[in-house]
């Protein structure tokens, strides 16, 4: 994915404050909402771990929560 297009759908999901899941290249990975953004990073509130911070360059996957 190309780091405009993730920047875009980042900054759709956080203004619609859409439940989000992200896989990143070091193999974790996070499901929630987006409350804050940063210039490199954003903070994720987890549903499990809580508020998270994650690196825009370690997200390798980025889409909307499907749930179970």
């Amino acid at each position: 994915m190309e780091m405009d297009e993730l920047m875009d759908m980042l900054d759709f999901f956080f203004k619609k404050q859409v439940t989000i899941h992200i896989d990143t290249f070091g193999d974790s990975f996070y499901n929630g909402l987006i409350i804050e953004m940063h210039e490199k990073f954003l903070v994720i509130n987890d549903r499990v771990v809580g508020e998270t911070p994650v690196l825009f360059s370690e997200i390798k996957i980025l889409e909307r929560f499907k749930g179970k």
